[in-house]
């Protein structure tokens, strides 16, 4: 029995349900709430290349307006200020995920639409879990875009080393635990940049309860076992500050659902499973402090669903295949000026205790 004429039988076709798929793992992703397709969101996504050929697309990437204030009779002609711009170089490639069912006509007794709806479901949350994945690894990449001034290991500054797995075991189980006193650090890491060139810029997506204008937010994730010791250990977490503004919406889904711990200090702060942990001399979570344009997602093709039989039917393969890639966006003022190391344009990298249960 081919694909198509099992949707045929049930009143759908390939195209509903390779969009319904793709609204649903979206929908379901950690990351989606955080994406958009303007350079104030958080993840970028760009789906230029869905209709044009190539397998590459280039971000833009623009620095603040240098100088160009004048004032009184001052000629502006001469005068004028200066933007940077920098750009990076995305490839798309394949990203399949597949299940095969055997022995189909035996499961149950069950007909092939329902075993369709079984591979449907499990490769849709499968995409989700994926691309999650993708988006947290491109974030936590330490290569690249490595300064002081996106990073804080610990509580302390000085516990920065220009070599990663140094740094690391510079991270101390009692003194380096989550607080808010960290995430305070990473905040003016962001907005007053030392060892760094560039601001990172908060996000700015969140329109206010009365419809008007927009919020400016930084956003913090926890690993669970960091997130753990904010809300237990660090006496402030308590303290009526960290309660969100009244002119914060509550239905946005920003300031819901079992993720979001709360807002403090012009920063939401969301646990997930999904962030990175790492052996040092004792463990250690990746969490990430982080605002505009972090990473882009760029799709050369959405979700196509594919099916392919064997043995006479009686076993199935399914698949969702898509085009795209995933990316960190980096500040290259490097290819401007080779004295200066090309930085992280979004995140802060910040490092804490995450000694397990």
């Amino acid at each position: 029995m081919s694909f198509e004429s099992i949707l045929t039988t049930h009143g759908s076709t390939v195209e509903r349900w390779e969009s319904e798929i793709m609204y649903e793992w979206l929908r379901q992703s950690f990351w989606s709430k955080f994406m958009g397709d303007s350079e104030n969101a958080i993840i970028q996504l760009k789906a230029d290349l869905t209709k044009n050929a190539g397998d590459a697309l280039t971000i833009q990437i623009a620095s603040e307006v240098q100088g160009g204030v004048v004032t009184g009779s001052s000629k502006v002609q001469g005068n004028e200020g200066r933007m940077d711009f920098y750009a990076q170089r995305l490839t798309c490639d394949n990203d399949n995920v597949s299940v095969r069912m055997d022995n189909i006509p035996m499961q149950q007794q069950r007909v092939s639409f329902d075993v369709l709806r079984a591979a449907r479901t499990g490769l849709t949350r499968k995409r989700r879990i994926r691309t999650d994945d993708r988006i947290n690894a491109a974030l936590s990449v330490t290569s690249t875009g490595r300064v002081r001034g996106r990073y804080l290991y610990g509580a302390a500054d000085s516990n920065w080393n220009a070599t990663h797995a140094t740094a690391l075991q510079n991270v101390d189980n009692a003194a380096d635990q989550q607080t808010l006193a960290m995430i305070d650090m990473c905040k003016r890491k962001a907005q007053t940049p030392l060892n760094a060139t560039a601001k990172v810029r908060p996000m700015m997506s969140v329109e206010n309860d009365s419809g008007k204008g927009f919020q400016e937010w930084y956003m913090c994730v926890l690993h669970p076992l960091a997130s753990r010791d904010l809300t237990q250990n660090d006496a402030k977490w308590a303290q009526p500050q960290l309660l969100l503004p009244t002119t914060s919406n509550p239905n946005n889904p920003l300031y819901t659902g079992s993720s979001f711990k709360g807002g403090y200090n012009g920063v939401l702060i969301y646990e997930w499973e999904g962030i990175e942990l790492l052996s040092s001399t004792i463990q250690v979570a990746h969490n990430l402090f982080v605002g505009a344009q972090a990473a882009a997602l760029v799709w050369a093709q959405y979700s196509k669903f594919k099916e392919q039989d064997y043995n006479y039917g009686e076993d199935m393969g399914f698949k969702l295949h898509e085009i795209n890639g995933i990316e960190k966006l980096i500040f290259d003022r490097n290819a401007v000026d080779s004295t200066i190391s090309n930085e992280d344009n979004g995140v802060v990298h910040m490092f804490s205790a995450a000694v397990a249960d």
